[in-house]
Parts: structure tokens; sequence; C-alpha cells
């Protein structure tokens, strides 16, 4: 499975567009699995075809919530010619989903307990505003996390995942919120981090920018600097260079 930030509003990869909004791709051998959109269909559209994705080759489309900047590149599928389906917490009202079908996909809603696609899981929390969910990926060497904007807390997300899977952290990948958060709730998920077994630390979105460097202070050896166009497959070990990553194969 190779995981790719098709959408993030900091850059990495030349070419791309840049915008505040998330999109994480996972690329498996049957296809693309979506896990939100970004904040605008054009900026999703030229990202995912410049990254040799096609709109044909997309199996599923997972939503963390909501939001615009998670949610908004959903109308690049209008005039796919199919009904993907589309993965919501069950928490989320009805009435606000009705845009998102006008656009074609057909919704499914994630019950608390989760749904599990072979070595991926969907996995709404039971806490927080608005409903928000997250994903879990086996990567042969434990675990890989990756959040939207984990309105609910990182720290939460991560407690409730080590709770269901007792597994290390292959990855922790995604929107930390740390923008909008105190630093007394940044200092007590720097506390967990430290006291579980985490491989790899990539904080992106809606983390912060003063909060990723406090990452890239905190955990020299394990944080990962990423972007719109960074890649990483998972399985593979990590050698950090500057500000790039370079991945070679076991």
């Amino acid at each position: 499975m190779k995981v790719v930030l098709i959408c993030d509003n900091r850059p990495y990869a030349e070419g791309l567009m840049t915008s505040w909004g998330l999109s994480v791709g996972l690329l498996g051998a049957d296809g693309w699995t979506l896990f939100d959109l970004g904040n605008s269909p054009d900026v999703f559209l030229h990202n995912f075809t410049a990254l040799g994705g096609d709109l044909k080759s997309v199996k599923r489309i997972i939503l963390s919530h909501l939001h615009h900047d998670h949610s908004g590149g959903l109308e690049a599928f209008r005039d796919v010619g199919r009904a993907i389906p589309l993965y919501l917490p069950e928490r989320i009202p009805g009435d606000e989903v009705g845009l998102l079908e006008s656009w074609g996909p057909r919704v499914h809603y994630v019950p608390i307990s989760g749904v599990q696609f072979g070595d991926l899981w969907i996995l709404p929390m039971p806490q927080g505003s608005p409903p928000e969910q997250l994903i879990v990926l086996e990567t042969g060497q434990g675990i890989a996390l990756l959040t939207g904007c984990a309105h609910f807390g990182i720290e939460n997300g991560m407690a409730e995942v080590w709770r269901r899977f007792h597994r290390p952290f292959d990855l922790v990948c995604g929107g930390f919120h740390f923008a909008f958060r105190s630093p007394t709730a940044l200092e007590e998920t720097l506390r967990l981090m430290d006291s579980l077994p985490i491989v790899r630390i990539a904080p992106c979105h809606c983390t912060g920018d003063e909060a990723i460097e406090v990452f890239a202070r905190t955990f020299p050896e394990r944080f990962l600097r990423v972007g719109t166009g960074w890649s990483l497959s998972l399985g593979g070990t990590v050698k950090q260079d500057g500000t790039k990553t370079e991945v070679s194969f076991q």
C-alpha cells in the first residue's frame, strides 16, 4: 500500500497545487481508496491526475468529516459515470448529506464499531464535534493511523486505536489540529506519543506551522516533513535527509 498526499496546504513535490485542505490517497493493487478530497474539485483533480491517478480507478471514498476543506473536492466525481461508494460517520445528520448524494456517490454510514476492508479499518470516533472518523491500516510492521482534522483530539484518537489494536504505530499522519488548540493539549499529545511505540510521525494540514516545528524538534528521529505530493510505501524503511524522505524497501 502506498500513501500519497494529494492535497495539503504545504508544498512538497513540484508541479502540484496547494490550498487549505487535505486529501490522502491509498494506492493498492486493485486501485485507489481516497481519504478526504481537499477543498476544491479543480485542485484535487489537477493533483490527482499529475500523480498518476484516474477517477475510474477509485474504488471507494472515505470522508473524515464534512468540513469543506475535506469534502469540497467531491464535485470532481459528478460526471464519473458510476456511483462510487462514499463512507461517512453514522453520527452525521442525514440532512447534511443531500448535496453530496446529488453529485453521484452511494453513501454508506459507518457505525461506531467500524468497518473493515481487508487491511483497512474505518473507525468513527465516539466523541467530538463534528462527527469524524479516522483510518487504520495494517502495514506488515505495525499499523498506520491517518486522521483528517482530529477535532476529537489526536491524543484521544491514538489512545482509542491503541486500546483496540495494541500494535506498534508504523505511521501517524494527518491533520492534528494544533493550529486551533492550546499548548497544554500539545504537551499532552507529546507525552502520549513519547510513551507509545511510534516509528514515524507526519503532521500536516491543520496541525499548524508552530506545532509542526515542535514535533520536528521533539521527535527528530521519527518526524517526517510532508506536503502536497509526498508519498510513502508502507512496509519500507525511512532514512531522513534534510527535508526530504527517501524510502528503501525491505
